[in-house]
């Protein structure tokens, strides 16, 4: 997923968390009553039957979370927990420098395609960054990502060469990204968001450039290839969304990655994004997690922020009923990858960019406050409840 800039976030947080309080008001439980808008996207598709008893939260119990000011995210959790802010944030502000690093101990960098802003000239100062940053602190470097529609530079996006004149060009971005990190960088996404809500391969710039979908395919194929030429140490994900709604396109992944190895391509994990709401169904979750783990690979939550304003409202304020409402909605997705997905599948949870500030979902036309912390970077209610999940 492609990250907005952080100037267009500038949506006042007063308006939005009024009366919010981080010793939360479960007891009242008003939102069971509350305004409850439908969430928007497509229902799950032929979701199995889940006995979600034993790892899902009711609304009956919120009040037995325990707001622990002591514990950190990275302390508590059983496997690495990060996030994907901008590196600048932490450039500017010893706040959320201190805030990163003592919460989180994975961090996704961003390495898009437009780094290599004309033939063979790159600006490496993000993934550099990351790399000086995280020396000596035992946090776990994540690429994101080599292969990407949505991030590339007009040079390469409106290409009109021959396809293997193409594949000279991405050939030598992926191994030139890639080389340069090698023994650094712990995993990549190598490949984004190909494939459709109904299945089908993504008609992309670059997908326009082969005559059908197996030639296609077979370059994809080769950049996993290319990657693992240039590092063989380093795990190669292939990154995807809404698992959770479409069972169509889960079906279209996994019978790729059935493909994969089968022809002996090196690919180690799939990352699910998790950009979801606070309506999204539970059983949709744990379905697609299921089926994810059923493949034997690595498992990322590899993007996750929660929205409360799913009605994409302009005049929209944040009641305490909804903040009750995210909170138990963060808990239950920790406790429904913790049992879904084994443990040793469990590759982490990456919350996507850092706060409510920063978020790629707000802009002055859309209020939103998917994440775990405030516009100041405060914790909110929706921290602790990660964190209780994460402590069980």
């Amino acid at each position: 997923m492609l990250r907005s800039s952080t100037s267009s976030n500038q949506v006042s947080s007063t308006s939005s968390y009024k009366g919010f309080t981080v010793l939360f008001t479960f007891v009242l439980f008003s939102f069971l009553t509350a305004c409850n808008p439908k969430d928007t996207a497509i229902a799950p598709q032929a979701v199995e039957s889940a006995d979600l008893s034993t790892s899902v939260m009711s609304t009956n119990q919120l009040a037995n979370m325990v707001v622990d000011s002591n514990s950190t995210l990275r302390s508590v959790a059983s496997f690495p927990i990060g996030a994907a802010p901008n590196y600048h944030l932490l450039v500017n502000s010893s706040k959320v420098y201190n805030l990163f690093s003592n919460q989180f101990n994975s961090v996704t960098a961003h390495a898009y395609m437009n780094i290599e802003y004309a033939p063979s000239k790159f600006n490496f100062s993000e993934a550099d960054y990351w790399t000086n940053y995280t020396n000596n602190k035992q946090i776990r470097m994540h690429g994101h990502c080599l292969l990407y529609h949505m991030a590339t530079p007009d040079w390469l996006s409106n290409y009109s060469g021959s396809t293997n004149d193409f594949e000279k060009v991405i050939k030598n971005h992926i191994q030139t990204i890639v080389s340069r990190y090698k023994g650094k960088f712990k995993s990549w996404d190598v490949t984004n968001e190909i494939i459709t809500g109904n299945g089908t391969l993504r008609n992309t710039s670059f997908r326009k450039l082969y005559k059908n979908d197996e030639d296609y395919m077979n370059f994809i194929k080769k950049c996993f290839v290319w990657a693992h030429e240039s590092d063989p140490n380093a795990l190669l994900f292939y990154n995807d969304f809404d698992y959770e709604v479409s069972a169509a396109k889960i079906d279209a992944v996994v019978k790729m990655i059935n493909d994969f190895k089968k022809s002996g391509i090196p690919i180690h994990g799939l990352g699910t994004q998790m950009h979801i709401s606070i309506k999204t169904p539970e059983s949709g979750i744990a379905n697609s997690l299921r089926k994810l783990a059923d493949t034997g690979l690595q498992i990322h939550i590899s993007e996750l922020d929660i929205k409360v304003n799913v009605q994409n409202e302009t005049n929209f304020t944040c009641t305490n009923a909804l903040q009750n409402e995210q909170s138990l909605k963060f808990y239950n997705l920790v406790k429904l990858y913790k049992s879904n997905v084994p443990s040793y599948l469990q590759y982490g949870i990456t919350m996507w960019d850092l706060s409510d500030a920063d978020s790629w979902l707000v802009t002055a036309q859309k209020p939103e406050m998917p994440t775990l912390f405030d516009k100041e970077y405060n914790k909110k209610s929706s921290f602790y409840g990660i964190l209780n999940a994460l402590k069980q």
